[in-house]
């Protein structure tokens, strides 16, 4: 059987073999190839399109994120899965949840806004912030107010790497405020390799924070243990 996650902007699929989990990623508008051969009756779904793709079973996501997760870290306190146009705080010893639903502040979308600003590749992002000699204060994260938080900062003097160091931490003091406390953090979701943003998060929240080798695949995996 196979766990397929169909997410707003990525579709993968997990699969358990000899112990050892194996995946495959490609866009939401490719996962027809991910299933191909593949009968329904053994594909678990979960993601935004969940209920539109064949499956034998369908699972949230806030259910894949927590028996993903726990695959690889039994013991974790909090998940913070981070989506393409949501971000997920789960704390698992109580089963609450928060979403961050409203606006692109938190999400994917927003650094994939400030990476078409900048007209680089978003997986850039990361190795930029790396570069920063500084680090701007940056409030706003919302469409048009970011751009025109950006645009103030390199007027100030800020250079193009400051500037998205400074975006980071906006993004990532949005995201802490919906973390509980705990000591132990969990992150996944493709945004998660983004090693700029991670580095904001570990400097804000100064919590034990825990990344699986590859975190984008998590749900997917969820989702088949969830049945299995």
């Amino acid at each position: 059987m196979i766990g397929l996650d169909v997410g707003s902007t990525t579709a993968k699929i997990a699969a358990i073999e000899d112990g050892e989990v194996k995946y495959r990623i490609t866009s939401t508008h490719n996962w027809k190839d991910l299933v191909e051969g593949i009968d329904k009756d053994d594909i678990i779904s979960t993601g935004y399109f969940r209920n539109s793709v064949p499956h034998k079973a369908s699972v949230t996501e806030i259910t894949a994120a927590i028996y993903g997760a726990r695959h690889y870290f039994p013991d974790l306190d909090v998940i913070v899965d981070i989506g393409g146009q949501d971000t997920k705080v789960i704390d698992t010893r109580n089963n609450n949840f928060v979403i961050n639903d409203k606006c692109s502040a938190g999400t994917g979308a927003f650094l994939e806004f400030v990476a078409n600003y900048f007209r680089i590749e978003l997986n850039e992002l990361g190795r930029l912030h790396l570069r920063a000699n500084r680090i701007p204060d940056i409030n706003n994260t919302c469409g048009v107010f970011a751009l025109s938080e950006m645009i103030s900062q390199l007027v100030g003097g800020y250079s193009k790497e400051e500037v998205v160091a400074g975006m980071h931490y906006a993004f990532a003091r949005r995201i802490s405020s919906m973390v509980p406390d705990a000591d132990t953090v969990v992150l996944i979701g493709g945004t998660v390799k983004n090693e700029g943003m991670v580095l904001a998060l570990r400097n804000i929240l100064r919590r034990r924070i825990l990344i699986p080798e590859e975190p984008q695949i998590i749900n997917a995996l969820g989702a088949l243990k969830s049945y299995i």
